[in-house]
């Protein structure tokens, strides 16, 4: 049986940080290198957080938002489907993220952390690899989302399942350029938008990232938006 709570250990290291950016609206100050940065040595969800999870943590903490608009929209009557079970949880903000994470003593990975646990210490353009491969990940176009172990091909080198297509994942860094409070996306979504003006969906390579403007609670919530949760230890 799948546990899906398991995390994996990443051993803490220094990379050189390089990044491609998509900006939706306005500019965007933040350093995409190359730069060095230190990955702490952490333990990080080998899944994105499934319907199934979200729902414990709502039995365990008696969390509910301030601001309750587009929460969990997916579900009925207070919980979800049970063919949505360990599908990543969707419809969730940021906060509605870090507060799962605080619940259980872990936080969002970093933007920089995050593509060091996709890319590895070979620092592949995509988990399995330099070369985008049909298959290995949903990237369907359509607004259809796979179970999060649905794909063993397109796990990283550490072990991660799901960093490529299928939903984006939240960061942890919140960034306010006096105009615009923002985060970034990492690794694309199997729902490619009609529009401009939504999030550009696809499979993203790991060196790549959105960003993404925080705005009220209720737009911040996605359907093709989850996240995974990482804590730092001794390595």
């Amino acid at each position: 049986m799948t546990d899906f709570e398991e995390k994996v250990f990443i051993q803490g290291d220094s990379y050189i940080y390089r990044v491609k950016h998509r900006i939706m609206e306005g500019d965007c100050e933040y350093d995409h290198g190359p730069r060095l940065v230190q990955v702490p040595s952490l333990l990080a969800d080998k899944y994105p957080v499934t319907n199934e999870r979200f729902y414990r943590f709502l039995q365990e903490s008696g969390y509910e938002p301030r601001d309750k608009k587009n929460f969990l929209k997916h579900w009925t009557e207070g919980k979800y489907r049970e063919e949505d079970r360990n599908k990543p949880v969707i419809w969730v903000s940021h906060k509605d993220a870090e507060a799962f994470a605080g619940w259980y003593g872990c936080r969002l990975l970093y933007d920089h952390e995050w593509q060091f646990a996709a890319g590895g210490k070979e620092k592949f353009l995509y988990p399995w690899g330099d070369h985008y491969e049909k298959g290995r990940c949903n990237d369907s176009g359509k607004e259809i989302l796979t179970e999060v172990a649905a794909y063993p091909e397109g796990r990283s080198p550490f072990g991660l399942w799901d960093m490529c297509g299928n939903a984006h994942e939240w960061t942890q860094e919140v960034f306010d350029d006096g105009m615009h409070v923002y985060t970034f996306l990492r690794g694309g979504a199997s729902y490619k938008a009609p529009h401009f003006w939504h999030a550009e969906g696809g499979a993203k390579p790991n060196n790549w990232h959105l960003k993404f403007q925080l705005l009220n609670e209720g737009m911040n919530r996605c359907g093709t938006v989850t996240f995974r949760c990482a804590k730092e230890v001794k390595g």
